[in-house]
């Protein structure tokens, strides 16, 4: 037995492990609806909502990312979740209200944290106003139909 190429070679397929352990998505968002939490699917990062299509009960996708909402204005059904993925490092809220203020009694006042998710079905009709608390510049309106 060789030692000066078993050891190198015991390290390597060690070091291999190791990375295949240590290689566990840390950045798994996790669901804040009703207080539960879960991981969520991954989604490519220029993924942006498009509007729906189908009737009620399908659901949208809007990531906050770059200090913005990725889509100014969406259109959905009633009956449609919409599903914000925060794909910032730092910590945003999804807020019925503009310019950084809350509406009184907002529908949707959800905090997220770097890699935080949270669902929301719009199911009247009408048009919502959503903010960042913390970063004012951020805002989106949801058209429901």
């Amino acid at each position: 037995m060789n030692r000066t190429r078993t050891i190198p070679a015991l390290l390597a397929g060690l070091a291999l492990l190791l990375a295949a352990c240590g290689a566990a998505p840390a950045d798994e968002p996790s669901q804040t609806d009703g207080g539960s939490t879960a991981p969520a699917a991954t989604e490519p990062p220029s993924e942006a909502a498009a509007p729906s299509e189908a009737g009620g009960g399908g659901e949208e996708t809007v990531r906050l990312e770059g200090f913005a909402f990725d889509t100014d204005e969406l259109t959905v059904a009633a009956g449609t979740s919409v599903r914000f993925v925060n794909a910032d490092g730092a910590a945003h809220t999804v807020t019925e209200g503009s310019d950084g203020v809350a509406t009184d009694g907002p529908i949707l006042d959800e905090e997220l944290a770097p890699n935080g998710v949270t669902s929301f079905v719009f199911d009247e009709p009408g048009t919502y106003l959503i903010t960042c608390l913390f970063h004012p510049s951020m805002n989106m309106t949801v058209a429901v139909e």
